[in-house]
């Protein structure tokens, strides 16, 4: 079993066919304890409303036990988690993050205000720190990684990164309904993340 905690990105509602949505459902069908809050005001969301439910969750997870704890992001998600690292609000070092379609940090600050420092010394020693082992899931084509994953993300923050071809955002709105690659990396590190 696994304790899992999934943070949905900007203007996300927890849509039935999303594949967060659908992810948690599979894994909680599994017996997995699985957390997915909907975090407040997603249409205009707040750094510290959205840490304090998120590390309320952690918090939560952390009392589960100390079976394999993994954590999932997507786009500003990813954000939410590397401010919850910043801010030492992480109650215990996680087993596995995959930070999927993570959102440049300047487009975020420009469109809602979501300010964070990539090239921060200090957010990647943290981050680091944080987990045991964090992949970068992202595509070659998405709008909200404009220079792309690998030197937005992955040079700065060395992480190991997987590229979907043409995914765009790995949002519902590109596609991204079912997708059994990362029911199956929850169950397994290894697993292909490209499996739809």
């Amino acid at each position: 079993m696994k304790r899992v905690l999934v943070i949905h990105g900007w203007n996300n509602r927890r849509d039935p066919e999303h594949w967060q949505h659908r992810l948690v459902s599979a894994l909680r069908n599994l017996g997995h304890q699985v957390m997915y809050p909907q975090l407040p005001n997603t249409d205009n969301p707040v750094v510290d409303e959205w840490l304090e439910v998120v590390s309320a969750e952690l918090g939560m997870l952390a009392e589960l036990g100390d079976d394999e704890l993994v954590v999932i992001g997507h786009s500003l998600g990813c954000l939410t988690w590397m401010h919850i690292v910043m801010r030492d609000l992480a109650p215990q070092i996680v087993d596995r993050v995959l930070l999927v379609a993570p959102a440049d940090p300047e487009l975020c600050e420009a469109a809602i205000g979501f300010p964070l420092t990539l090239g921060d010394d200090e957010l990647k020693l943290r981050l680091h720190a944080a987990a045991i082992k964090t992949t970068v899931l992202a595509s070659d084509a998405d709008p909200w990684i404009p220079r792309g994953v690998i030197e937005t993300f992955s040079d700065v923050l060395e992480f190991e990164t997987v590229l979907l071809p043409g995914a765009a955002h790995l949002a519902m709105q590109d596609g991204w309904g079912p997708w059994q690659g990362v029911i199956d990396w929850v169950n397994d590190s290894g697993a292909d993340l490209s499996r739809r």
